[in-house]
């Protein structure tokens, strides 16, 4: 079974909600190899950091700029494309490498990395005024993310 679910999200709601029950709906059907629900919890908690960095930085608090997203579930994988009209920004050329190292840092920031950690692909481009973000994942893949940027 294919499912597709298409979010338009604009003014003041609870869009972190809304992402999460939505996602949490289609991942159901989806049948991962190795760990089903905590895959699907870590989805959709990468789904939900970068709903808040969008809603945090891309509009610097303001929930009442456009967001949408668009998911898909298939017996192959999931797939999430994040839009937003904020400040142009490509969150695959930032990189924590303090994580790495074990220094302790000041609370946030760890969204990006746990993404990373989760997803098997990621792709960012600037279009017509637009951040895309697409994240995928895969029933059958491991925990490494490729991460491909470009930015017109």
């Amino acid at each position: 079974m294919k499912a597709r679910v298409e979010l338009k999200l604009e003014g003041s709601m609870d869009h972190l909600r809304l992402a999460w029950q939505t996602g949490e709906t289609l991942l159901a059907s989806v049948p991962f190899a190795e760990d089903p629900d905590g895959i699907r919890y870590n989805v959709l908690l990468s789904v939900q950091e970068l709903l808040t960095n969008i809603l945090r930085h891309g509009y610097s608090g303001d929930d009442t700029g456009p967001v949408q997203i668009v998911m898909e579930a298939s017996p192959d994988g999931f797939s999430v494309e994040l839009r937003d009209r904020g400040i142009a920004f490509d969150p695959l050329q930032h990189v924590r490498s303090d994580v790495e190292e074990g220094v302790p840092i000041e609370p946030g920031g760890y969204g990006l990395v746990i993404v990373r950690m989760v997803m098997d692909e990621l792709s960012y481009r600037r279009e017509d005024g637009w951040n895309v973000l697409t994240l995928s994942k895969s029933v059958h893949a491991g925990v490494a993310a490729t991460a491909t940027g470009a930015q017109a």
